[in-house]
């Protein structure tokens, strides 16, 4: 399967998924990272607070290794391998980066402001902001999910699990809009990547043992 075909059968999610990236890239051209930051935590509760703390964990390592699993478990061996591979790949590239790029969280950053939305217990306060993992992983998720699907309509479902969880990032002030922006484009780009990788390794495996066995049936 090529890009051009991946995307003419996923066409909603990627039109979608791109107009959330034009939606992070405005907030980021006319905001600063502090403003945008106040722009998208207008109103906090207890409710509120108790949801996305437990949404968040859609896009935790563990969640995603847990679906991957289940999907081996009940035979569907090659959505299990992209669900798995694209976390691996998303993952060790949000680490990686990281590392190398000292960001620093909300906690941290708008330490000296009048913020007052930060959850204790919850509210990270040190650096390694950029990029957003979990953002990463749910969007790597969603689109790998959404790929599978037979019934197209059913894709926005995933997409707006994936962006509900990179907006839980946000509101439990563990990221900025840049975070998240470039954590679920890192997903996007592993679930595209395993998704065409895949499809042409198991083809080409196909095709091998089409050909062994026709040679020896001679």
């Amino acid at each position: 399967m090529s890009l051009p075909s991946l995307f003419k059968a996923n066409r909603s999610f990627f039109v979608g998924f791109f107009l959330f990236v034009i939606l992070c890239c405005f907030i980021l051209f006319f905001y600063s990272k502090a403003d945008g930051f106040y722009l998208l935590n207008p109103y906090h509760s207890q409710l509120t607070d108790f949801i996305f703390i437990y949404l968040t964990y859609i896009g935790d390592g563990f969640f995603c290794i847990g679906i991957g699993l289940l999907l081996l478990l009940f035979r569907k061996r090659f959505l299990g391998l992209m669900v798995l591979s694209s976390y691996a790949i998303s993952g060790i590239i949000a680490q990686v980066l990281k590392y190398y790029i000292l960001e620093a969280r909300p906690a941290v950053f708008l330490k000296d402001t009048s913020y007052k939305y930060f959850i204790e217990n919850v509210t990270l306060h040190n650096f390694h902001a950029f990029p957003s993992g979990h953002t990463a992983s749910a969007f790597a998720m969603a689109a790998v999910l959404s790929f599978a699907l037979k019934n197209k309509r059913y894709a926005m479902f995933y997409l707006a699990g994936a962006i509900i969880v990179g907006y839980s990032r946000i509101y439990l002030a563990q990221h900025f809009t840049d975070d998240v922006l470039a954590g679920a484009l890192i997903g996007f780009i592993s679930a595209i990547f395993c998704w065409i990788f895949f499809n042409k390794l198991f083809s080409t495996k196909l095709v091998s043992k089409k050909k062994l066995s026709s040679s020896g049936g001679r």
